[in-house]
């Protein structure tokens, strides 16, 4: 707020020739100058002295006295200052990822039959999830997995298994819990969405190079021998369906 001028008094009061249509200015230190009022904004005031222009913030005066020729007193009224609104940030939209939406990430982490259920193993999403034009989760986000559940066989007997499921996706460093189904090896329509946002032939041709390594883990898991362990490792891609609606906020 603007510290108003405080007092504006008659010149001729204060023993001064009318004719000198002299302007005092007091500040708050104890100054006292004599000259001319020549304009000023809402919280400056200009003031001629004779030896210049010297211009002076309003919280810095005590008193501006100046008279017109009949000797009565004009009142200096600053500008109104507008109040500026401060600045609300738009609330942020809601979308939801459908149920049935799928996920293709890149293990971050090696996996296999001998982590036991509860293990955790974190991935990265390879693609934009877009739901009605909104990009809701971004290519590169964090989503965390988990160890459903493992059996290692004995050797020569039994076979082992691996059931793993995402339960956390972390876009924008905001953590959202997810339920999806086991993993799949990463079908070609994934690929070729995930080689469409590639930035460069190179990481296409790498997309494409770890989807063969997925579909050979896939086939693997799908027909192990007695007594080999299921080993998923870093950098394989795999799909996961979302198995119930997951409401993210995005912008604000």
């Amino acid at each position: 707020m603007r510290t108003p001028i405080l007092l504006i008094v008659a010149l001729a009061g204060l023993g001064f020739s009318l004719s000198a249509q002299a302007d005092i200015l007091e500040l708050k230190n104890g100054t006292i100058l004599n000259g001319k009022y020549i304009g000023g904004t809402a919280g400056t005031v200009r003031f001629d002295t004779g030896a210049g222009t010297q211009v002076f913030e309003s919280s810095q005066i005590m008193v501006l006295t100046f008279t017109t020729p009949a000797g009565t007193v004009v009142p200096l009224v600053p500008a109104p200052v507008t109040p500026v609104a401060p600045a609300v940030a738009s609330a942020p939209a809601t979308v939801t990822l459908p149920a049935g939406t799928t996920l293709l990430v890149r293990m971050m982490d090696s996996i296999s039959s001998k982590n036991k259920a509860g293990a955790n193993f974190s991935t990265k999403l390879e693609y934009d999830l877009v739901v009605n034009g909104v990009t809701a989760v971004p290519a590169g986000t964090t989503i965390y997995g988990k160890v459903q559940s493992s059996t290692q066989a004995r050797r020569a007997f039994g076979k082992s298994t691996l059931d793993i499921r995402l339960t956390q996706m972390v876009p924008a460093g905001s953590p959202v819990p997810i339920a999806t189904s086991g993993y799949q090896q990463a079908g070609e329509a994934s690929i070729k969405k995930a080689a469409r946002g590639a930035a460069a032939g190179a990481a296409i041709g790498a997309i494409a190079g770890d989807a063969g390594k997925g579909a050979a883990i896939g086939a693997t898991a799908g027909a192990m021998k007695k007594g080999e362990t299921i080993t998923i490792p870093a950098g394989t891609l795999l799909e996961f369906t979302i198995t119930q609606p997951v409401n993210l906020q995005v912008g604000g």
